[in-house]
């Protein structure tokens, strides 16, 4: 019964984490809505060609499989983050559109974790910290996910999308690699870091680009 209830609360947070959030943002800062949606709505076919693209790579050397599989989703992912701001919502030029759509980008990607947790209610098969990994997993999702979409954004903003732009892909690439290539604690370690870092860099350049009261409305 116990096991039931924290897949139940790990799905949960997976699923609701990223809206809570949104909620949470809009009501607290204003921030429009649109830049959300619409990376909800891009993760779908986003997703859909990198699985696509990963299914040609070899898996005879497991570590070469993982690095290929995390710079195919770091140019994929965060090319189309770039492409999204750079032309379809140019008209979104306020930094906090860059955090709404990161939160967006992450509530996408908790759908499959949070299904992944629920199916197992009543199997007996999930380990018994899966609710703390998850919440861990969820935090650090928002976390990179936000910090490397306001590194584009600025970058955009900016004309430093030169250097922005590679940053962002090799973060990812590097938080998207070292899952599959490590064990677990060490995986956790190395990600958790890189978050860390990236999430720093990210709020130097958000305070770059304060403007006043006025125009942040």
């Amino acid at each position: 019964m116990l096991t039931d209830l924290n897949c139940l609360l790990a799905g949960l947070v997976r699923l609701f984490g990223p809206l809570a959030l949104f909620v949470f943002w809009h009501k607290r800062t204003g921030a429009r809505l649109y830049p959300a949606v619409i990376a909800f709505m891009v993760c779908f076919p986003t997703f859909f060609v990198g699985t696509a693209i990963r299914s040609g790579f070899s898996h005879d050397n497991p570590i070469v499989y993982y690095i290929q599989q995390g710079l195919l989703f770091g140019v994929v992912e965060e090319g189309v983050k770039y492409l999204m701001f750079r032309f379809l919502l140019e008209k979104y030029d306020n930094r906090k559109d860059a955090v709404t759509y990161g939160i967006g980008h992450s509530a996408y990607e908790g759908v499959g974790g949070g299904m992944a947790c629920l199916v197992l209610i009543g199997l007996n098969r999930a380990a018994p910290e899966i609710f703390w990994f998850n919440l861990w997993t969820t935090i650090e999702s928002l976390a990179l996910t936000i910090s490397l979409t306001v590194l584009i954004f600025y970058g955009i903003r900016m004309r430093k999308s030169g250097v922005t732009l590679p940053v962002a892909i090799l973060v990812h690439a590097l938080c998207n690699a070292v899952k599959g290539i490590f064990i677990e604690p060490s995986a956790i370690v190395i990600s958790a870091v890189a978050t860390a870092c990236v999430s720093f860099a990210a709020y130097r350049c958000w305070r770059a680009m304060y403007v006043s009261f006025e125009q942040e409305l």
